[in-house]
């Protein structure tokens, strides 16, 4: 018959290698019985990946490895800027918003003298309560006493 070299195991001639894909024959040995065996399968492009494909993953690598050891910055100035302005106005209408509500709340009775609120007959009362329970809370567990 006819001897073509690429069934010996040679070279594809060069006008082949384009038009028929490349086959990879696997050999396996059953563990049990220790026959082998023979599959050929067409291999995918992640075992053996083109030139062309393989150019990205070469620019990925060497992105890599030569970069400089600091860490590069992720943001430009102005937008850190007013990144910073904007969480800047929403701290301080979170503490407006804060200390309106706190006005209202039950605290030492010297704090609301200082305020101004020594009138409002609820506050005071809450407040006394307050100082009671601070009181108590103090002389239960004298200074010093719990080491």
């Amino acid at each position: 018959g006819v001897h073509d070299s690429r069934m010996g195991g040679g070279p594809p001639r060069s006008g082949d290698a384009a038009n028929e894909s490349m086959k990879l024959t696997q050999i396996t040995q059953n563990p049990m019985t220790g026959q082998l065996d023979i599959r050929q399968i067409q291999p995918n492009t992640t075992m053996f990946p083109s030139a062309t494909s393989t150019l990205p993953q070469r620019q990925q690598i060497s992105n890599t490895v030569f970069r400089p050891h600091w860490n590069l910055p992720t943001m430009s100035l102005s937008e850190l800027a007013e990144r910073e302005r904007a969480e800047a106005i929403q701290r301080g209408e979170a503490q407006k918003i804060a200390e309106e509500q706190a006005k209202f709340q039950p605290r030492r009775y010297e704090q609301l003298v200082r305020d101004g609120m020594e009138d409002d007959e609820k506050l005071v009362e809450a407040s006394a309560k307050l100082d009671r329970d601070w009181d108590d809370w103090k002389e239960a567990n004298p200074r010093g006493s719990g080491n």
